[in-house]
C-alpha cells in the first residue's frame, strides 16, 4: 500500500547540482594570476596562452565529468591538467601537438566501462551521418563567406594548419560536446522538453564562441558564425536525443571546424 500512495520518484538534478566549484575557484585564480604576471612581463606570453587553453576549456570538461561521471569527483580536474601539458608539449614544435592526444585518450578510457554516459558507444550510421552533416555546413559555410563575407578558401601550410587541428580534436571539439550537450543538453533535457533544453544548450554554445577572442570579430563575421553554430548546435542536440551519445555531435563538429580552418580574408 505504501508503494501505491508513495510512488518513487526518480531524482532529477537541478542545472547547477554537482558543479565543481573549487575547480573553477582554482581556474579562475590561475588566469587571473596568468594574465597579472604577463602584464608584468614575468611570465612568457605563451605560458598566460596556455593557462588560458587550460582554464576555458578545461572547466568546461571539468564540469562536464563531475555531472556525468560516476567515478570521484576528483576526475574533474585531470582535463585541465592535461590541457597544460598539452598546450606545453605543442610549445615544443610539431611533434610536440600529439600532446592534444592526451585528453581525447584519457576521455575514451575512462568511459571504457560506461562511467561517462554521453561517451556511450552510437550506432555507425549514426557518426557517419554527423560527419556527413558536418561536411555539408562547413562547404555551405566557406562557399557562403566566398560569396558574401570578401573571404577565400585556402589549403594553409601543414605547419599552419596541424596545430588549429590538434586543438580542435584536443581541446575544443570534446570540451563543447561534453559540455553543452552531454551535460548541460542531457541534464535539462531530463527536466524539459527538447525543444527547451535544446534552445538552452545552443544558446550558450553560440554565446561561448561569439565571446572568444580568437574569432574575428566583425558583424557581419559574428552573424554568419552565429547562423552556423546555431545550426550545428540544435543538429547535435537532436542526435544526442536519439542516440544518447555525443560521438555524432563530435563527428559533425570535427568536419565542421576543420573546413572552417581553411577560411582566410581574401
Amino acid at each position: 500500500m505504501y508503494a501505491l500512495e508513495h510512488p518513487h520518484r526518480a531524482h532529477v538534478a537541478s542545472l547547477g547540482e554537482g558543479t565543481p566549484v573549487a575547480l573553477l575557484v582554482t581556474l579562475v585564480t590561475a588566469w587571473v594570476a596568468a594574465q597579472a604576471l604577463g602584464a608584468l612581463g614575468w611570465l612568457p606570453r605563451r605560458a598566460v596562452d596556455i593557462v588560458g587553453l587550460a582554464v576555458a576549456h578545461g572547466a568546461l570538461l571539468g564540469i562536464a565529468v563531475a555531472w556525468t561521471t560516476r567515478t570521484a569527483r576528483a576526475q574533474a580536474w585531470f582535463p585541465a591538467a592535461l590541457l597544460v601539458a598539452a598546450g606545453a608539449l605543442a610549445a615544443l614544435g610539431l611533434p610536440g601537438l600529439l600532446g592534444y592526444a592526451l585528453l581525447p585518450l584519457w576521455l575514451v578510457w575512462l568511459a571504457r566501462d560506461g562511467r561517462v554516459g554521453w561517451l556511450r558507444p552510437a550506432p555507425a550510421a549514426s557518426i557517419l551521418s554527423g560527419a556527413l552533416l558536418g561536411a555539408v555546413l562547413g562547404a555551405h559555410m566557406l562557399v557562403g563567406a566566398t560569396l558574401t563575407l570578401g573571404h577565400r578558401i585556402s589549403v594553409p601550410e601543414v605547419a599552419a594548419l596541424l596545430p588549429w587541428l590538434a586543438y580542435d580534436v584536443g581541446a575544443n571539439v570534446p570540451a563543447g560536446e561534453g559540455f553543452f550537450r552531454g551535460a548541460l543538453f542531457a541534464r535539462a533535457h531530463r527536466r524539459w522538453s527538447l525543444g527547451a533544453a535544446t534552445a538552452i544548450s545552443t544558446s550558450l554554445y553560440v554565446a561561448r564562441y561569439l565571446l572568444d577572442p580568437l574569432l574575428p570579430s566583425t558583424l557581419e563575421l559574428m552573424a554568419g558564425a552565429a547562423f552556423y553554430l546555431s545550426l550545428l548546435g540544435i543538429a547535435n542536440c537532436w542526435f544526442f536525443a536519439r542516440t544518447g551519445s555525443a560521438w555524432p555531435g563530435l563527428a559533425a563538429s570535427l568536419l565542421f571546424f576543420a573546413a572552417y580552418r581553411l577560411l582566410a580574408p581574401a
